[in-house]
């Protein structure tokens, strides 16, 4: 079942080693370093607050887009723009755990069924992966009784 479940992973994800705020600074940071700008910018804490009188804990979700990488895909399948933007939630866990999580654009762009638009699926991914892996990693505590 493990080897079936990482087939499936839709996303990149990552606890780090940072405040919520300080987190949501190196996703952006990392973003732009592989050429992703932000789009849009949804603070669902707020929204719950405000919609439905619910709290809820520290969560934001990145619109992110990768103009050249759009602009190819768009080529390629003129409605591939309805799968836009790709997302990156950046959240803050109960524990207060920070985890930044972004969607796996060759998962997102798997209904495109062109040779052309996976090559362009896989570099985005490719590119999404390495925001991930930039990011500094949270440094899991020492279990007793373990070498």
């Amino acid at each position: 079942m493990q080897q079936m479940e990482s087939r499936l992973m839709y996303h990149f994800s990552k606890v780090v080693n940072a405040s919520f705020e300080e987190a949501i600074e190196q996703v952006t940071e990392s973003l732009q370093e592989e050429g992703f700008g932000i789009l849009t910018e949804i603070d669902v804490q707020a929204a719950f607050k405000k919609k439905l009188g619910k709290d809820f804990r520290n969560y934001k979700i990145l619109g992110a887009c990768h103009p050249g990488i759009a602009y190819k895909m768009i080529q390629a399948d003129d409605k591939a723009g309805a799968l836009y933007p790709c997302n990156v939630v950046v959240q803050e866990h109960e524990d207060g755990r920070i985890e930044v999580s972004a969607v796996d654009p060759l998962m997102m762009f798997l209904m495109i069924h062109t040779p052309e638009a996976k090559a362009i699926a896989l570099e985005a991914s490719e590119k999404m992966q390495a925001v991930i892996e930039r990011l500094p990693a949270a440094v899991m505590p020492a279990i007793a009784g373990v070498a």
